[in-house]
């Protein structure tokens, strides 16, 4: 049997779906931790997300890879009681289940109870992810300079995350306008991709991020008047934050595969100004509106990126439901191709 990811994960009893476009592209979801696994534009065979072929056949480690769902404010929920950093095993793999699944969608749902930290309350969840293949947007829209896409490899998906929170002593209805919540938990969507591309991120005028940690006091970047590249290279891990009102709800990664060809991944997603984004650093516990997040591990935990976004906060005291919907799209080709796209989908150049 050839070594390839579904190979492995069948060796090692995974459950997992398979999706795949009309292209022969593949998008492989796990179903420990929900997880889009592999993502292969064919007839290319250079996934877009990183992942760690060693964490597959064992049950202690959490960071397989990938495209997942976490929950934050992150110093909320993986701080335990002594105040040390751990990952919750109820939340990441958790007790997913793939409940529905054919050639184009895969749907799995889980329930789980977190600590908020600094409340000390549970908060109950139960979460639905549906995972939906999308047509190349390009031939869709012809109003666009780039008219065809032959010589590109593609696949793209779509993400409907729902999630229900119920306090886990529910024993009364607040519905007093001045009401002050003890704390916020929303969805964190974490997508992790190899090292040596850049970020591109688009904002609304020229914005320089918030540092949440660096283990450098100067953070390769370059400010432009309508966005911000990142180059995932060096050896000192950071995070930076943009907030809700300077994204545009989308960025994208781009990655020189060889000296001919490279990939672009783009994300998009829906951002609400007014929304709570509750996601903090140590330093300023009261920060709120961290919507759009860059994490570069400096090759210190397996050598990745990660690139992150926020949807609004649900408070932690009443009963609430919010969903998240957003698109993944994935092209590789002959870099000056794959250029032109990037600027079409994020409005300038790396």
């Amino acid at each position: 049997m050839p070594n390839t990811l579904p190979s492995q994960l069948q060796q090692f009893d995974h459950r997992y779906a398979t999706l795949s476009n009309e292209h022969g592209g593949r998008l492989i979801i796990l179903e420990k931790g929900a997880r889009a696994l592999e993502m292969i534009a064919a007839p290319d065979k250079d996934s877009a997300f990183w992942r760690d072929p060693s964490a597959l056949g064992t049950n202690d480690k959490w960071n397989l890879g990938g495209d997942r769902t976490w929950m934050s404010p992150e110093l909320e929920y993986f701080i335990d009681g002594s105040g040390n950093y751990h990952f919750p095993a109820q939340l990441d793999p958790g007790s997913w289940k793939l409940t529905q699944t054919s050639p184009s969608q895969a749907i799995a749902s889980m329930s789980c109870e977190l600590q908020h930290s600094s409340s000390s309350k549970n908060v109950e969840l139960e979460l639905e992810k549906h995972f939906t293949l999308l047509s190349n947007p390009f031939p869709m829209n012809l109003s666009t300079s780039i008219t065809d896409c032959s010589n590109l490899s593609y696949i793209g998906y779509e993400t409907r995350t729902h999630m229900t929170l119920t306090p886990a002593n529910l024993n009364s209805i607040h519905t007093d306008s001045s009401f002050s919540p003890s704390g916020y938990c929303n969805l964190w969507s974490i997508m992790q991709v190899p090292p040596g591309g850049n970020i591109l991120a688009p904002t609304f005028g020229s914005v320089r991020p918030m540092t949440m940690f660096s283990q450098t006091e100067h953070i390769d970047m370059t400010l432009l008047p309508n966005g911000l590249q990142l180059p995932c290279k060096g050896q000192s891990s950071f995070k930076l934050s943009i907030d809700a009102l300077s994204s545009t709800g989308r960025f994208g990664y781009l990655r020189q595969i060889n000296d001919k060809k490279s990939s672009l991944i783009v994300r998009q997603f829906s951002v609400n100004p007014t929304g709570i984004y509750p996601d903090y650093p140590p330093n300023l516990p009261n920060h709120l509106g961290s919507c759009m997040q860059f994490y570069f591990d400096g090759g210190q935990l397996g050598h990745f990126a990660e690139l992150e976004y926020h949807s609004p906060a649900l408070p932690i005291d009443v009963q609430g439901q919010s969903t998240d919907v957003s698109q993944l799209y994935y092209f590789v080709g002959d870099t000056p191709a794959i250029q032109e796209i990037a600027k079409v989908f994020l409005g300038f150049l790396s």
